[in-house]
């Protein structure tokens, strides 16, 4: 099957065809992800199997940044790998995918850095220690992070003893038990063959041509 007719093909039996998904993946990068890409800091378009053969030797806390294929609109994850206490196989998680409507709230390296899994009653935590291959996630982001704003000047708000607005912060938080984190199973529909066409395109075409007609 030749590639433009691939390109009008749904993907993977999903209801949506392949050229308007890449197209709403360039929309994304170009809207909030666009520093991160011409970075590197995103691995992008890669097969399940590859992302674990990544990370699987990895130390734990690794972890990369992929495209979502199963959002029609445009959707960025990450995953990131663990082990067992007896330094047993390797388990892979990955998150919901974040979307345009999100990442217009927090961007994309504040959401990493404030990212915290809570399991049982233990203390919240972020799993997220290295970027691939073994870039410490805030040397790879830091210049990213939202800085601290100045306060604001007190408000008077139940009489003379008020002291204004309480500061807040919006974090990712994903409740769950440890062996319910989402694997990556059924996460990436796009087989392995299929990835390597993408790739080959968007080499061939070049990112910046693409981003020109989105």
């Amino acid at each position: 099957m030749c590639f433009h007719v691939y390109l009008q093909e749904n993907i993977n039996d999903k209801n949506f065809p392949f050229w308007l998904w890449i197209e709403s993946i360039l929309e994304l990068i170009k809207k909030h992800l666009l520093s991160l890409w011409n970075d590197g800091c995103i691995m992008g378009f890669i097969s399940k199997e590859r992302e674990r053969a990544l990370l699987k030797d990895q130390q734990p806390g690794t972890f990369l940044l992929r495209f979502s294929e199963s959002c029609r609109e445009g959707a960025i994850t990450f995953t990131w790998v663990e082990r067992s206490q007896n330094g047993g196989e390797p388990y892979f998680h990955a998150v919901e995918p974040y979307t345009k409507k999100e990442l217009s709230a927090v961007t994309f390296p504040d959401i990493i850095r404030n990212y915290k899994v809570m399991a049982a009653e233990n203390i919240p935590e972020n799993p997220l220690k290295y970027l691939y291959p073994n870039i410490d996630k805030d040397h790879a982001f830091g210049k990213y992070y939202s800085r601290p704003k100045e306060a604001a000047e007190p408000m008077e708000l139940d009489g003379p003893k008020g002291t204004g607005y309480i500061k807040t912060e919006l974090i990712s938080v994903s409740e769950v038990h440890p062996s319910r984190l989402q694997t990556t199973d059924n996460l990436l529909p796009m087989s392995p063959e299929e990835f390597d066409e993408v790739s080959r395109f968007v080499d061939a075409v070049g990112f910046d041509t693409m981003m020109n007609t989105v």
